[in-house]
């Protein structure tokens, strides 16, 4: 079977890596969700150049009820942050969604729970996936082990995901280059594909 790529980009909206977002004012250090931003760019840019579909993943709730144990886990987030149609729920700039790319919202932290991901994915005939984004150790390890057990092949673009806190990043990024993915930087992507 040929190798078919698709390039998801996950949760790069306000609420996750802008200084006015709610986790930045919740205490989460963004830093380095900002600093990924150009590199995210040029990643996304680069999978257009190669034909290889962008798919923005993203965190949207329409009402409180949706977060379920998150509301009690991270009670900041049952005042705001990710509603539908909000700043926060958009995404950062210098991101954008251009023709052709597909966008798919969720509730949870993996992309693949409750949403047509899978669906897409399978009437792209994609096989391997790039994933950029945040938080690397939530929402993108939520991700890449979801892919790894639907048996996608999976690159986590090391410079393309961030985390809050780098500890929990730099585990998250051992833990998902045990089984669950390749790590690569962006510029060995670029010499593989």
């Amino acid at each position: 079977m040929r190798e078919k790529f698709a390039t998801l980009i996950i949760d790069m909206q306000n609420d996750f890596v802008a200084d006015e977002g709610v986790l930045a004012r919740a205490g989460m250090n963004n830093a380095t969700a900002k600093q990924i931003v150009p590199r995210v760019r040029e990643l996304v840019d680069f999978s257009r150049s190669q034909a290889i579909p962008v798919i923005w993943v993203k965190m949207v709730w329409d009402t409180d009820r949706e977060l379920g144990l998150l509301a009690e886990r991270s009670p900041f987030l049952k005042r705001e942050g990710l509603r539908r149609g909000s700043w926060g729920a958009q995404l950062v700039d210098g991101l954008e969604v251009k023709p052709g790319d597909l966008v798919v919202e969720k509730r949870r932290f993996s992309a693949f729970f409750n949403t047509r991901l899978e669906i897409l994915l399978k009437n792209l005939g994609a096989t391997h996936l790039l994933v950029a984004g945040v938080r690397s150790d939530f929402c993108v390890e939520s991700t890449v082990r979801d892919a790894f057990f639907r048996d996608y092949d999976v690159i986590v673009v090391r410079d393309c995901v961030a985390g809050y806190f780098q500890d929990l990043h730099e585990n998250a990024i051992k833990t998902m280059g045990t089984v669950f993915s390749r790590i690569m930087d962006l510029e060995e992507v670029k010499r593989l594909l």
